[in-house]
């Protein structure tokens, strides 16, 4: 009766008790503020291979009441190369504010990797404008860490990678096309040149001997105006250029090539010259260097003397026909078959 007695009276009790508790008011007990400024770094995988593309995320989730400086962590991202960078920025519907920086990372070598934290600083704005006095405080992420393996399996052996061969010399090809090439151009050059110099040795048909240029020319130069100094001046040039042509052409001296001086110099080296030829030939020179060099102005009787001269000179060296035979035509020797 006892035990009985004592389960009703804590019956009792503890229906008091609840009683007593409904009839109270529910009191809610409020979170905690949020922080000005929450920030957080992730890797899209922790684990990754040669040639993989990693995207790195750094969060900054703020108040719009706060000011809020981001670094760009590229400088301390080691071992991975950064492909791609990107910036967003949104806003929470309880009207936060939030900024993201994006990065494709890449990694080429295997290797375990270590993100570094990324610290940002922030300060409350009075107004719009950030509180001069406000002290900046600065919140930061962990490290985050990754590892690069290889591509290739780590069990199996590369039995494919051959080792290297010898070198071998190669045999090149003899390039018959090329040498019979030029073992044509070289004939056709040695044929050409023997061509040239037979030209060279054999008389021309057709070529007027120099004598015969030279009376033509001196003929011709009786029609000057002798009255005319300019005309008499330009004949002594005239008479002085055929003279010396002929010589040229005679004698193969390049009389027109050198001064009186040089020419007096070889006179005597030509055998088909006599003295008096030569003698002939040097007081014409100096008669005519006189007129052209030093102005003088020469008389009738001296212009009717050089020309004299120079005809005479002509006529007195010019080639001699040899005497014909009976019954034949007679022919007249090249003038370099009689200086030979």
């Amino acid at each position: 009766m006892k035990l009985a007695s004592l389960v009703q009276a804590s019956l009792v009790l503890i229906a008091a008790s609840v009683i007593a508790a409904c009839g109270r008011e529910r009191v809610e007990t409020p979170l905690g503020p949020e922080a000005p400024v929450e920030i957080e770094a992730s890797v899209d995988r922790a684990v990754a291979t040669t040639g993989d593309l990693i995207t790195y995320r750094i969060r900054v989730e703020r108040s719009p009441e706060y000011e809020v400086e981001i670094p760009e962590p590229g400088a301390d991202i080691a071992g991975f190369r950064i492909t791609d960078a990107l910036r967003e920025s949104s806003e929470t519907p309880s009207g936060r504010v939030v900024e993201e920086r994006v990065y494709e990372l890449r990694a080429d070598l295997v290797g375990s990797y270590v993100l570094p934290p990324v610290s940002v600083r922030y300060r409350p704005l009075d107004g719009s404008e950030p509180a001069e006095s406000a002290v900046w405080e600065s919140s930061s992420t962990s490290e985050i860490f990754v590892d690069v393996e290889s591509v290739l399996p780590s069990d199996v052996e590369a039995t494919d990678i051959r080792a290297l061969k010898p070198i071998q010399r190669r045999q090149r090809e003899v390039p018959w096309l090329w040498i019979a090439i030029g073992m044509t151009v070289l004939v056709l050059a040695v044929v050409l040149v023997l061509v040239l110099l037979r030209r060279r040795r054999e008389r021309p048909e057709g070529v007027i001997p120099a004598h015969e240029l030279a009376f033509s020319s001196l003929d011709a130069l009786r029609t000057t105006d002798f009255d005319d100094p300019a005309a008499v001046r330009r004949f002594y040039f005239s008479i002085s250029e055929v003279t010396r042509l002929y010589v040229e052409g005679r004698f193969g001296l390049n009389a027109t090539d050198l001064t009186t001086e040089e020419i007096v110099a070889e006179l005597p080296d030509l055998p088909e010259l006599t003295a008096s030829d030569n003698e002939k030939l040097c007081r014409f020179l100096i008669s005519t260097d006189s007129v052209k060099f030093a102005n003088h102005e020469p008389t009738p009787p001296e212009v009717e003397q050089i020309y004299e001269e120079a005809l005479s000179f002509v006529e007195a060296t010019k080639p001699v026909a040899e005497e014909p035979i009976a019954g034949e035509p007679a022919e007249v020797k090249p003038a370099e078959e009689i200086a030979a």
